[in-house]
């Protein structure tokens, strides 16, 4: 297929540059996403006095600000090639009786109007077409009144509507929160499939070119860290004895208490640590590691700043911190700002942990007197934070972590010598309320 000149319709030139906004939303690199952080490495420098842990905290935060925008661009894409695969459906609709016309269309002699269109299209246009339609076929995606962009897409009249957005957050709020099941491999692999099984019959150099693209294309979409229902479905493969005596370890280090106050996300990527620690083909033992941290974060994310949010509402705290400047910056830059991890009286969606811990030094009254409250230790919980963030960079970004290091942390972690609950047991003042004020 060439790119020829044909004698296109406006409704036709809109479509090609849909696809072709398409194709700049699907690929991208780490680079691209460190462009839309919210924050760059450096400002990320400068909150501890001890040079190794300041670096280490800086590195960790921003590879999550980088991690969040990789997802962010992941959902864009997904929102656009939605809204792609709508157009291209009502294209169809208009000119063809089937259902899905275009791997025909494009393959065979066809004397239907849209034939000729599809023909038309260059390979990559095509792939970015069929990735659209199997995006719109298979998922359901509420379309927002706008697409963000930082000047890497333009309008398209009709069809798609811009709105500038300088921060993957800006991105977030303009997009709203991506959809749980949104993911854009099953529908990256089903269009490969489509040009490269013999049902588009590309030649040899087209398949390579289309392979390349995939690869490329998919390469981005992988989540940095298993999403929580695949690591579930691991954990429910588990045999019935396997999984019993993981629960049952858990249970009895950290106490019945502790146990039941754990979120069920927490849960289960804790269970999914411990039967990577007691899997006897497990090489890789910065896994472990990972997975004790993201529990822990977990807690922090869906327990600890809820709680704190619904508290500072019933103070008329709606944003939290609010303007205030960080306690230690770097004496050649102005003083920063803290982002604020509760706005509108609700946890920010996707906030980063280390912004978490910037904000435990808020000076805000209102944030002492919830700890007086709930009988939560905010100090314990910010050196909790800050050590698990050191620790956690070197087991998701170091190599070679060894068995005696991962089994220390994790003893330490999971309280092993003393049965205390461990990190997790900084949670269980405010676990506590929240029983005491169920009906």
């Amino acid at each position: 297929m060439t790119d020829a000149p044909v004698n296109w319709s406006d409704e036709e030139k809109a479509l090609r540059e849909l696809l072709r906004a398409l194709r700049i939303c699907l690929t991208w690199s780490r680079e691209r996403a460190e462009q839309i952080a919210c924050l760059d490495l450096d400002d990320y420098r400068g909150y501890y006095e001890d040079p190794e842990e300041d670096e280490h905290f800086a590195l960790t935060a921003f590879d999550e600000d980088v991690d969040n925008a990789e997802e962010i661009l992941t959902w864009r894409a997904t929102v656009v090639a939605h809204l792609v695969g709508e157009a291209l459906s009502d294209y169809a609709a208009a000119h063809s009786c089937l259902d899905d016309p275009w791997l025909a269309w494009r393959t065979e002699s066809s004397e239907e109007s849209g034939a000729a269109f599809v023909r038309a299209l260059t390979e990559e246009e095509f792939y970015c077409a069929r990735v659209a339609y199997h995006v719109h076929s298979g998922l359901r995606v509420e379309r927002p009144s706008s697409i963000p962009t930082d000047g890497d897409l333009e309008n398209i009249p009709g069809h798609l509507e811009t709105d500038h957005g300088g921060t993957w957050r800006d991105w977030l709020d303009i997009l709203g929160p991506p959809k749980d099941d949104a993911g854009l491999h099953p529908a990256i692999a089903a269009a490969h499939r489509d040009l490269t099984e013999g049902r588009s019959r590309p030649n040899d150099e087209t398949a390579v070119r289309i392979a390349e693209l995939a690869d490329q294309v998919s390469a981005f979409q992988m989540p940095t860290i298993e999403r929580l229902e695949t690591i579930g479905a691991k954990i429910d493969a588990l045999g019935a004895p396997d999984r019993f005596k993981a629960e049952t370890y858990l249970k009895d280090v950290l106490g019945i208490n502790v146990d039941s106050s754990l979120c069920v996300d927490a849960r289960t990527v804790l269970l999914d640590a411990e039967r990577r620690f007691r899997d006897p083909e497990t090489l890789d033992w910065n896994c472990v590691i990972s997975q004790l941290a993201k529990a822990f974060e977990l807690q922090v994310k869906q327990l600890f700043v809820p709680s704190l949010a619904k508290y500072l509402k019933s103070r008329k705290v709606l944003v939290f911190p609010n303007g205030e400047s960080r306690p230690e910056h770097r004496s050649d830059r102005p003083p920063e700002k803290m982002q604020p991890i509760i706005r509108r009286g609700e946890a920010v969606p996707k906030i980063m942990l280390g912004m978490i811990s910037i904000a435990l030094t808020s000076s805000r009254p209102e944030l002492k007197e919830y700890g007086t409250s709930t009988g939560l230790d905010l100090a314990r919980l910010k050196k909790l934070i800050d050590d698990l963030i050191r620790d956690r960079n070197r087991g998701t970004h170091e190599t070679g972590m060894s068995f005696a290091e991962a089994s220390r942390l994790r003893e330490d972690w999971l309280g092993v010598k003393i049965h205390g609950g461990g990190i997790f047991g900084v949670f269980l003042p405010i676990a506590a309320k929240d029983c005491d004020r169920s009906p």
